[in-house]
């Protein structure tokens, strides 16, 4: 292929390509480590260039040690020697080499292999058999003899014999079939078959029709047809197809087959190797899946920003047009309809973006210990009365999360363990805090090191299976065992967790399971004992009062939205308190706007998401200009992991559309006092 035409294709087809290259490359590698032969490929000069696993096995290697560096640090100088004959006397191989050393009987054979990246040298594959001790292994099931001889034919003469080709079948991680043509009956199978598919080596050989039978009927046609062109022309042969087991399980299976030819030229034997591909495939499904509900969640996560913009704006204006009505005005109730419409739409938005795992809700400094007191007596009644609760509190604990979405998620825990109870049943839930030293960020966790605040909440109601653990974090909707949307919660919990820089850890204990959630540490607050009451004071003598306040100084306040209806929205209710209002419809126009305004801006209020430039990245570029301008983050939706976390500079904050004209009032109020 072209370079030009790889280059036309899409960035995403060219990844796709090189991940099946890799899994194809990675396939093949791992049936080289797994030959239970030691295989070792030298270079010009002796250097190991590359080993498989049994070289470590045989030479009492561990499994991190490198095999590296010179043959001399593995085999005696008079073998050594010998190898060096394959180089320099007209690259002869070396055949059933039988070599004592320190206490081994070890075959070797050498054979020379041209190096692809320079045709001027050669390298070599040593194969290395410990024969100290060999067991015998189980017979071939009775073949013909001519068929054996086929398929462990010997390379040359002083090549290991047939029942020694036979051993080394036997013990590799794949089924070493061949077939009769053209009635398509197995004569030959290694043992393994009956690990692969479950029937013992006697089922393949006497079962007519098992060469179809074995493929799953979904595959069956396609897979049967591509093995008739391949016998009629006479070629080699790979394919991926599903199969059924013994006990009823479709596993995927990997073949690779060649034709061996008769006296007169025709077909005779199809012989083939069939390799469990299962897990691999699985992974490819997975992979896929992960891919297909990405893109879905990236669709619903734009037309939920684009809903909450449209719904911001009847939202504002119906309170504008609420505002001006007059109480007695029967046109007022219509407007409280739409108004109360909106704010329905909007609850099926926080749904949607629940849904896409991405719902903007910041994380706070939260008092745990506070917080469960409260929660005490609604996770007793959630939990049911003949459930035991017993809290161990650890007064002052602070962690990083959001109040709403932290006690939802407890009170739907508690709810589970309910279920999972009878009468008499217990649950403990207990407040403290770990140190995590090993960093924990693979492809799943998200924990580093640090300080983690954690919430255990552990029953007796029996252990759950691995699988169900992992359920417990999957399911978006109601299911039989739990009540409501409980599962749901509980799933969304999880995300959030996550979100907000912790974890959720299942575990299995004697009698049941324990829930441990992992919350980023905030600190333990002083906890000051209540104060005992003084005796009267002496009346105080009377002092004047002091003089009134002069009148505040409104501040200036610049307003980004890509969205006109809202930032024309805005800018009425904030002109309307007094503020002065600047205005830039993205990034760019409001640097240029910072840049001419000659006074102070006092407040900065940006959408998240908006094109060209986002507001994090508007701050970024405003600091030098603007270091004590406060900040206050408007979004129907982002992917900003600082947002989730509550990742705020001192004088910043964060408001999720749509919102009321009144909670906008309360928040920049809010900001500026600090």
């Amino acid at each position: 292929m072209e370079r030009a035409e790889i280059e036309q294709w899409k960035g995403r087809e060219v990844a796709r390509l090189l991940a099946l290259v890799e899994t194809e490359r990675r396939y093949y590698q791992e049936i080289v480590a797994s030959i239970p032969v030691g295989l070792l490929v030298l270079s010009f000069d002796l250097s190991i260039v590359s080993s498989n696993r049994a070289i470590r096995k045989i030479f009492g290697l561990r499994s991190g040690d490198p095999v590296r560096g010179r043959l001399e640090t593995l085999l005696p100088a008079s073998v050594i020697d010998k190898i060096k004959g394959v180089f320099v006397e007209g690259c002869e191989p070396i055949s059933n080499l039988m070599v004592d050393h320190e206490g081994r009987r070890l075959r070797l054979a050498v054979l020379p292999i041209r190096n692809g990246d320079d045709e001027g040298h050669y390298e070599a594959l040593v194969t290395i058999e410990d024969l100290t001790g060999t067991s015998t292994v189980a017979p071939l099931p009775p073949a013909p003899q001519s068929l054996v001889s086929e398929v462990t034919a010997p390379a040359s003469p002083q090549a290991p014999a047939d029942s020694e080709a036979v051993e080394l079948l036997q013990s590799l991680d794949a089924v070493i079939w061949a077939v009769d043509l053209p009635s398509m009956n197995f004569l030959f199978v290694t043992n393994t078959a009956e690990e692969v598919l479950g029937y013992n080596p006697d089922h393949w050989l006497n079962t007519p029709n098992f060469w179809s039978e074995r493929i799953d009927p979904l595959d069956r046609e396609a897979i049967l047809k591509s093995y008739q062109d391949a016998i009629e022309h006479g070629r080699r042969h790979n394919c991926e197809f599903r199969a059924q087991t013994a006990d009823g399980r479709t596993v995927w299976l990997r073949e690779t087959a060649r034709i061996l030819s008769g006296e007169e030229g025709q077909p005779k034997h199809l012989i083939g190797l069939t390799v469990d591909i299962t897990e691999r495939r699985q992974l490819e499904d997975e992979h896929v899946r992960a891919e297909r509900m990405d893109a879905i969640g990236k669709l619903s996560a734009r037309l939920s920003h684009d809903l909450n913009n449209m719904l911001m704006i009847v939202t504002g204006y119906g309170e504008e047009l609420l505002h001006n009505i007059a109480k007695n005005d029967p046109v007022r109730s219509d407007v409280k309809e739409i108004l109360s419409a909106t704010e329905r739409i909007g609850a099926l938005t926080n749904e949607l973006l629940s849904f896409t795992r991405r719902q903007a809700t910041p994380a706070d400094t939260l008092d745990l210990s506070e917080l469960m007191g409260a929660l005490e007596g609604t996770l007793r009644k959630t939990a049911g009365a003949g459930i035991s609760i017993g809290i161990q509190n650890d007064p002052g604990l602070q962690a990083k999360a959001n109040r709403t979405q932290l006690e939802q998620l407890l009170i739907s825990l508690a709810t589970r363990a309910g279920a999972s109870l009878r009468d008499g049943g217990k649950l403990a839930i207990t407040l403290g805090e770990t140190h995590i030293d090993e960093d924990l960020r693979r492809a799943e966790e998200v924990l580093g090191p640090g300080q983690y605040a954690v919430i255990s909440l552990e029953d007796n109601g029996g252990v759950l299976s691995h699988q169900a653990q992992m359920a417990l974090f999957e399911s978006f909707l109601p299911t039989r065992e739990l009540p409501g949307e409980t599962s749901a919660i509980i799933s969304r919990g999880y995300t959030f967790v996550r979100q907000w820089g912790g974890d959720i850890a299942v575990s299995s204990t004697p009698a049941g399971t324990r829930i441990s959630i992992f919350l980023p540490y905030a600190g333990h607050k002083e906890v000051v004992a209540a104060p005992q009451p003084e005796p009267p004071a002496a009346k105080p003598v009377e002092e004047p009062a002091p003089a009134p306040e002069a009148a505040p100084v409104l501040e200036t306040i610049l307003v980004v939205e890509d969205e006109a209806g809202i930032r024309a929205l805005v800018r009425k209710i904030l002109r309307r308190q007094g503020f002065t209002v600047l205005e830039a419809s993205n990034g760019e126009e409001a640097l240029k706007t910072c840049q001419e305004h000659t006074g102070k801006i006092d407040l900065l209020i940006t959408d998240v998401v908006m094109p060209k430039m986002g507001g994090r990245e508007l701050v970024d570029s405003l600091k030098e200009h603007c270091q004590s301008m406060k900040v206050l983050y408007v979004s129907g939706y982002t992917d900003d992991s600082g947002i989730y976390a509550g990742d705020f500079a001192p004088g910043t904050a964060f408001l999720q559309k749509p919102f009321t004209l009144g909670s906008l009032l309360d928040k920049v109020k809010e900001v500026l006092s600090r």
